[in-house]
């Protein structure tokens, strides 16, 4: 009977986590079939206002470099010829688009109505006819475009699928696509066919996998699966045979006395077992939810980032570009840290050298290039921050960054950025930020001016009860911040 019990325990666990793992499926789906429906749209509202076809495949670019989850986005007319084709690498133009007419996917997207979305197959990225190397799993995602009523043809966007199979890995469970072929396991070959027999039993009669069909869309079905813990279950009968034995022993010798002391421990061990099991639920359920408010707040802060960024493509003058962008890198220092939350197994404080590493390497990619020799010298000494100091602290540092890297080296792209944090007596630290390009301008009041960057930095450092000073005696410009690590209300 305990066996049973244990046994139908794990089971049960094993069929939640395929529940878990089919959500989390769903969720990822789901993000690509608004972005799908979106591209859709915004092609259709170009297409109906006759607008060159060269500005759409720039918005078309934008999407693919803004979300790296998607490699390929593209537009096919009703023939099945590429029209727009725009990858994360270049821009495909017209003598260079394929003929797709007699591609599975195309034949089966040009047959949907407004608003449906067609899903490909789970399989590896197909180019010039050969599987791509480095190996890409690839998900397709089609919607029609309707103008007038009328058909124009289909859009599409190739996802990366390497972050959906990651997402799984964390809950041990296996995927077969629907050609029956492995893209996650542990102990079978990848992109083969599936050599296991998910129907197969130990000698007890107990399944050896539990199993989950999945279709989006109604298109074509996965299977997910995973194991039962089998050596846990034997763990466990295997202590409880020998407690059984040994407290049969006991209570032979120790006689009715001892039977009413084992009892009452026993009693007592439950009711302890029960409340810790309790205790430790809520303290999962709790995690699991702040780890999801991260999650969703850091991809709120992306959607508003894609957002700016779609809207300056329609701004021609460059200062009001300007700002749409220096907005984003703003919006992004905030999200970097909530993306590290909801990634750390502590919730309460981020890694803040690992923090600067990304936003600074960020911002330099983003203002200066690839191309750039600027070199970044960060010291931290394993610094970990909360949530109300890290974001007020990462927005002043990205707002000086990003004077440096528009002022400082403006007329060239060498130089040094360096940035250095030391703890003195808790809760008081010391930042050391600046760089040796140009220098500060003498025609600006450090202290008094109208720049929204250098008010943001004093207000900032107010905030995180610091104070702030130029040093002057070193070639560039360079600020001695002092601050406080703020204690966090909730």
């Amino acid at each position: 009977m305990y066996t049973k019990h244990i046994t139908l325990a794990e089971n049960i666990k094993t069929n939640n986590k395929l529940d878990e793992a089919e959500s989390r499926i769903s969720e990822l789906y789901n993000i690509s079939k608004k972005n799908i429906l979106y591209i859709s749209k915004l092609i259709e509202l170009d297409l109906k206002e006759n607008i060159d076809l060269s500005i759409t495949k720039k918005k078309l670019k934008g999407f693919i470099d803004l979300d790296s989850n998607y490699f390929q986005a593209r537009l096919i007319n009703n023939e099945g010829l590429e029209i727009i084709r725009t990858t994360n690498d270049s821009i495909h133009y017209f003598d260079q688009n394929q003929d797709k007419s007699e591609r599975y996917y195309f034949k089966e997207a040009i047959k949907l109505r407004k608003g449906e979305v067609f899903i490909s197959y789970l399989d590896l990225n197909i180019e010039n006819k050969k599987i791509e190397k480095p190996y890409r799993p690839t998900i397709r995602f089609f919607s029609p475009i309707y103008v007038n009523n009328k058909l124009r043809g289909v859009a599409g966007i190739n996802l990366n699928a390497k972050n959906w199979l990651n997402n799984l890995k964390s809950l041990d469970i296996n995927l077969l696509n629907s050609k029956n072929e492995v893209f996650v396991a542990t102990n079978q070959d990848l992109y083969q066919k599936s050599t296991i027999d998910l129907l197969s039993k130990d000698e007890n009669g107990n399944s050896l996998y539990f199993s989950k069909k999945i279709s989006l869309e109604d298109n074509y079905v996965w299977t997910i699966y995973t194991s039962p813990d089998v050596q846990d279950i034997q763990d466990k009968r295997a202590a409880y045979t020998f407690e059984t034995y040994k407290n049969a022993a006991l209570l032979n010798i120790g006689g009715l006395l001892f039977l009413i002391i084992v009892f009452s421990l026993y009693k007592k061990n439950k009711d302890i077992t029960h409340l810790s099991k309790t205790v430790e639920n809520r303290l999962y359920e709790r995690d699991t939810l702040l780890k999801e408010i991260h999650h969703r707040v850091k991809n709120n802060l992306q959607v508003i980032t894609s957002l700016l960024s779609l809207q300056s493509s329609f701004i021609k003058d460059e200062e009001t570009k300007a700002l749409f962008r220096y907005s984003q890198y703003r919006i992004n220092s905030m999200a970097i840290v909530h993306e590290m939350l909801y990634r750390s197994n502590d919730l309460s404080r981020i890694n803040y050298g690992n923090y600067l590493e990304q936003l600074t390497s960020t911002m330099l990619l983003s203002m200066k290039g690839n191309n750039s020799a600027i070199k970044l010298n960060i010291k931290t000494n394993d610094l970990f921050l909360n949530i109300d100091t890290s974001v007020p602290l990462g927005l002043m540092i990205n707002e000086i960054i990003t004077n440096s890297l528009k002022y400082g080296f403006k007329e060239n792209n060498t130089g040094t950025l360096s940035i250095e944090v030391k703890k003195l007596v808790y809760p008081n630290f010391l930042l050391l930020i600046g760089d040796d390009g140009m220098g500060f301008p003498k025609s600006i009041n450090f202290r008094n001016t109208k720049s929204l960057g250098l008010k943001l930095i004093h207000k900032l450092a107010l905030q995180l009860r610091g104070n702030i000073e130029k040093d002057n005696s070193k070639k560039g410009t360079h600020y001695i911040i002092t601050f406080q690590e703020i204690e966090q209300t909730s």
